[in-house]
């Protein structure tokens, strides 16, 4: 028995040896587990990249979508009032509100609007806790800058949006001497190049040819406006934008607009022409339309060019810019979004700013009409 005991255990040692070996090995051996994790983080960094490019799309599709929602808005807005909204409302009282306050019914905030009071600026009791609000429509995904705030728990009133001024805005150079359009360096412009700037009265030119503010008018969609003051009443109707809505932009993005902490009238609401506005580069030296030396090329380039106020504070880069990469989103007049290259020829950008661009023919100002829309 003894004997026969010992010969099966004998037998059997094969066995558990074996058994032993194949639990050892079910296991990683420390060059495995480095070559298995390697194999992991290759994986990562190359999915990363697409997930990365899925989140930049999916922030610019929404990005596109506000545009349309707002671009409809504005079209609303303008079919019951019969003319687009000033980019900015002033009074005697002060400053009041921007284009953003009279869409705001079109885009579901019916409750900010009807406790908004007009008839007072944007200072008052009444209006001044309603400016600061986030209203999400109103800024892009892309727009760095509000979701830093937004992380902070800080996001009050932004905007990433801001519609056509053409090649500037219009002020009061001095006592007695109103509306006069400048460019947003502060200079005059003499956009007929008569040498004459700002004549008073404003509606009248000593030669008979197109005024500055005829020129201005027509190189602009969206104007500043005195509330209930008859001082600076200008505005466009969908009949005077004469070359076509399709052909006319609307708005674009501008993420160097809307909340500025170190200014609390900087939102949404404020009629601030920095803030309302993007704006084409000067085509005329210095402001001053000479004929020969009007170059549209000068409309996207330097400082005023597309993208390139990026690094600048908020309210100091009054032309489109956007997180996006290669360019902004703009929408027409006709309510289209299209994505529109930083690239653009100056011309054809001029040509696309401008509602009534056709009626520069023969003017120092002539520009390309019948724009290739394909950039």
């Amino acid at each position: 028995m003894i004997r026969n005991d010992h010969q099966r255990q004998r037998a059997r040692a094969p066995l558990l040896r074996r058994e032993f070996s194949e639990r050892t090995r079910a296991g990683l051996s420390l060059l495995e587990l480095i070559v298995v994790m390697g194999i992991i983080g290759l994986l990562v960094s190359l999915s990363l990249p697409a997930v990365t490019r899925s989140r930049q799309a999916a922030r610019r599709l929404q990005c596109q979508n506000n545009l349309r929602q707002i671009g409809l808005a504005l079209l609303q807005t303008t079919d019951v009032a019969g003319r687009f909204p000033a980019c900015g409302n002033f009074g005697h009282d002060g400053n009041h509100h921007s284009w953003v306050v009279d869409v705001l019914p079109w885009l579901d905030q019916s409750t900010i609007a009807s406790q908004w009071d007009k008839d007072k600026p944007i200072d008052d009791p009444v209006n001044a806790p309603l400016a600061a609000l986030f209203v999400p429509i109103l800024t892009c995904p892309s727009d760095i800058s509000v979701t830093m705030s937004t992380s902070k728990k800080t996001a009050r009133g932004d905007l990433s949006y801001v519609v056509n001024g053409g090649v500037g805005f219009t002020v009061e150079r001095s006592p007695g001497q109103h509306d006069c359009p400048i460019d947003p360096k502060g200079r005059t412009l003499d956009l007929n190049g008569n040498g004459v700037l700002c004549p008073q009265p404003p509606d009248l030119e000593t030669d008979g040819s197109p005024s500055d503010r005829d020129q201005f008018f027509r190189m602009g969609l969206f104007f500043n406006e005195t509330w209930k003051w008859e001082v600076t009443v200008r505005h466009h109707r969908p009949a005077t934008i004469v070359d076509g809505m399709s052909q006319t932009f609307l708005i674009s993005e501008n993420v160097r607009t809307g909340h500025d902490p170190k200014n609390p009238e900087a939102t949404w609401a404020s009629p601030n022409p920095y803030l309302t506005s993007f704006y084409i580069g000067d085509p005329c030296p210095d402001g001053k339309c000479l004929p020969g030396t009007v170059d549209y090329q000068r409309c996207n380039a330097g400082e005023s060019a597309i993208n390139r106020g990026l690094d600048q504070p908020e309210g100091s880069a009054p032309y489109p810019s956007s997180f996006h990469e290669g360019g902004v989103n703009m929408t027409f007049c006709d309510g289209r979004v299209v994505p529109l290259s930083q690239n653009i020829d100056g011309g054809v950008y001029a040509a696309l700013a401008s509602p009534a661009g056709s009626l520069l023919t023969e003017t120092p100002l002539q520009q390309t009409v019948n724009v290739d829309l394909n950039f």
